[in-house]
C-alpha cells in the first residue's frame, strides 16, 4: 500500500467514525442542537467549587492548550511514522479543546454540538496517540529479539486484541448516569449537562464502534503471518482511542454524577497530566526520540538561551 493509499485510508477511517453516529442521532433529534436550559434545575455552588471550575476553565485549559501548540510546532518537520502519528494525536486534541472552550466560554456548556466535536477531538487524539505507542513497542520488541523477528509483535497483539475487545462491554453494560442543572459562578449564569445524548455516544456507540474496530484488527493479524500491517494498526489504534475516551468520561461521570463540577475540574486536570507527560518524555528524550531538524534546533538553541 502507498503513502497516499496509506493517507486515504486513515483519512477516510477517521471522517467514517466521527461523523456517522453524530449524522444518525441529529437527523432524528434536529432539536438537540442546542440546550435549553429552561426546565432544568438550580443548585448552588460553594465558593471552593467555584474557584475550582475558574481554576479548571482560566488556567488549566489555556495552560496545557498552549503546551499542546508547543508540541505541534516542535515537531514540525519530524518524519518518523511514531513521532508524526503523536503530532497528529495533540492536532486532534487541541482542536478538540478548542470547541471545549467555545462551549464553556460563549455557550456557557449549553451547545452539544460543541460538545461532541469536544469528545471526538479527544477520542481521535488518543486513538493518534495509541498509533504512535504501538509503533514505538513494535520496534523495540523487534529490536531485543534475536535474530530481529516482526512476529513477536503481532503474537503480543492476538493476545491483546480480544481483552482490550472483551473490556468494551464495561461501559456497554453500566447503567446511564444523565444529570444536568443550571448554576452561576461569581454571578456567571453556567450550565453542567451530562445529558442522555452524551451517556448514549459515550457508552454505548463508542464501545460498540471498538469492538467493530478491534474485530477488523483482529482479522487481519491472522491474516498476516510477518509484520503488523498498516490496516491492522489503523483499526486497532481506533479502537484504542475511542475506548480510551469512553472509560475516561464514564470513570469521571460515575465519581462525580452528583457534583459535576469536579468532573469537569479532574477532566481539565487529567488533560494537562496527559499533555504534560507527552511534552516531558519528548524533551528528556529528544536526543533518542527526534530527528535534528531546523525546528528542534531553534528550540534547543533558545531553551539554552533562557
Amino acid at each position: 500500500m502507498t503513502r497516499s493509499q496509506k493517507t486515504v485510508l486513515l483519512s477516510s477511517l477517521i471522517l467514517s467514525a466521527g461523523l456517522i453516529p453524530i449524522s444518525i442521532y441529529l437527523i432524528e433529534n434536529p432539536y438537540l442542537l442546542d440546550v435549553d436550559t429552561a426546565s432544568l434545575p438550580s443548585r448552588n455552588l460553594s465558593l471552593l467549587e467555584q474557584q475550582a471550575q475558574v481554576l479548571a476553565g482560566l488556567v488549566i485549559k489555556p495552560i496545557y492548550m498552549m503546551v499542546s501548540l508547543l508540541i505541534i510546532v516542535a515537531l514540525l518537520e519530524q518524519r518518523r511514522s511514531a513521532i508524526l502519528a503523536l503530532q497528529c494525536g495533540q492536532i486532534a486534541f487541541l482542536t478538540g479543546e478548542v470547541f471545549c472552550a467555545i462551549n464553556f466560554y460563549i455557550y456557557k456548556h449549553e451547545s452539544l454540538l460543541s460538545e461532541y466535536l469536544h469528545s471526538y477531538g479527544m477520542a481521535l487524539g488518543f486513538g493518534f496517540t495509541s498509533f504512535a505507542l504501538l509503533e514505538g513497542l513494535e520496534r523495540l520488541i523487534v529490536s531485543r529479539t534475536s535474530p530481529p523477528s516482526t512476529r513477536e509483535p503481532r503474537a503480543i497483539l492476538q493476545l491483546l486484541v480480544p481483552v482490550c475487545a472483551s473490556l468494551a462491554f464495561i461501559p456497554i453494560l453500566s447503567p446511564l448516569q444523565p444529570e444536568a442543572y443550571t448554576t452561576s459562578i461569581f454571578n456567571i449564569p453556567y450550565s453542567y449537562t451530562r445529558l442522555a445524548f452524551y451517556e448514549v455516544y459515550e457508552r454505548r456507540i463508542l464501545p460498540v464502534l471498538a469492538l467493530i474496530a478491534f474485530f477488523i484488527a483482529y482479522l487481519s493479524l491472522w491474516r498476516d503471518w510477518e509484520a503488523i500491517s498498516f490496516s491492522t494498526k489503523v483499526f486497532l489504534c481506533a479502537g484504542l482511542g475511542v475506548l480510551s475516551f469512553s472509560f475516561f468520561r464514564v470513570a469521571l461521570n460515575a465519581i462525580f454524577v452528583n457534583n459535576l463540577v469536579w468532573f469537569e475540574f479532574w477532566e481539565e486536570a487529567t488533560e494537562l497530566m496527559f499533555v504534560g507527560t507527552i511534552g516531558f518524555c519528548l524533551w528528556r528524550y529528544r536526543a533518542f526520540l527526534l530527528e535534528g531538524t531546523p525546528m528542534l534546533e531553534l528550540i534547543n538553541k533558545s531553551s539554552e538561551a533562557s
